[in-house]
C-alpha cells in the first residue's frame, strides 16, 4: 500500500511540475513575441495606414463604423483623422478636434489619459499590460499571431486589448480593445507603409477659423 501511495504521489508531483513548466514556457513565448513586436515598432521612423474603426456600445446598444487615416512618427507623434474628429499629438501636446461640436481641446500629452495613443500601445504595451499568446488567425490572407493583453492596473482607460500581429511583418493587422466605459472598439488596418518621410508639421494642429479652442494645458 505504501509503495502504491508513493508511486501515486510521484506521478502527481511530476504532472504538476509538467503543468507549471508548460505555463512558464507559454508565458516566456508570449513575452518574447510581445518584445519582438515592440522592438519592430520602435525601429521604424514612421508609419502611415488607413483604418476602419467599429465602436460598439453595450450601454446604448449602438454600433458605429467609420474610415480614417493614421500617421505615426517615433517616438510619440501621431495623427488620427476621420470625418468626425482629428486627434493630433506632437509629443508634448494633444489636440482633439470634434467636427460636430466645432471645438478643439488642447491638453498636455501626459494628462490625456482617455486618448488612444497608438505609439504607446504598440511600442510599449508591456509596461502596462501582461501579454498572452492565444493562437493564430488569418486576416486578409496574412497569418497572424493573436496577442491578448490584460491591464496590470484596473484604473486605466483601456482595460483589455487584443492585437492581431502579421507573422511576417510583425505589424498589427487588427486591434480590439474595451475602454473604461465598456465600449468595444475594433481597428482594422490596411495599406500600412513604413519609414515614409512625414513632415513634423503634420503633428501640429492648426485650429480652423471660427472653431472654439479650449486650452487645458496651462
Amino acid at each position: 500500500m505504501r509503495r502504491l501511495v508513493s508511486v501515486t504521489a510521484l506521478f502527481l508531483a511530476a504532472f504538476l511540475l509538467w503543468g507549471t513548466s508548460g505555463r512558464g514556457a507559454a508565458a516566456d513565448r508570449s513575452d518574447e513575441l510581445a518584445g519582438q513586436v515592440e522592438e519592430k515598432y520602435r525601429s521604424l521612423s514612421s508609419l502611415s495606414m488607413d483604418f476602419v474603426k467599429i465602436t460598439r456600445s453595450e450601454i446604448f446598444e449602438t454600433e458605429s463604423r467609420i474610415k480614417g487615416k493614421m500617421l505615426l512618427k517615433n517616438p510619440e507623434k501621431f495623427r488620427i483623422e476621420t470625418k468626425d474628429e482629428i486627434i493630433v499629438c506632437d509629443g508634448k501636446f494633444v489636440w482633439s478636434y470634434s467636427v460636430e461640436n466645432q471645438q478643439v481641446i488642447k491638453n498636455l500629452a501626459d494628462r490625456s489619459e482617455r486618448v488612444f495613443k497608438p505609439n504607446q500601445y504598440l511600442a510599449d504595451f508591456r509596461s502596462g499590460y501582461v501579454p498572452r499568446l492565444t493562437g493564430e488567425e488569418k486576416i486578409d490572407n496574412a497569418r497572424c499571431f493573436v496577442l491578448s493583453l490584460s491591464a496590470k492596473d484596473e484604473e486605466v482607460f483601456i482595460k483589455k486589448m487584443t492585437v492581431w500581429v502579421d507573422k511576417k511583418r510583425l505589424l498589427a493587422k487588427k486591434l480590439e480593445y474595451t475602454d473604461s466605459n465598456d465600449n468595444q472598439v475594433t481597428l482594422s488596418f490596411q495599406r500600412v507603409k513604413t519609414n515614409r518621410k512625414i513632415k513634423d508639421s503634420e503633428f501640429i494642429f492648426q485650429t480652423p477659423p471660427g472653431v472654439e479652442e479650449l486650452d487645458l494645458s496651462e
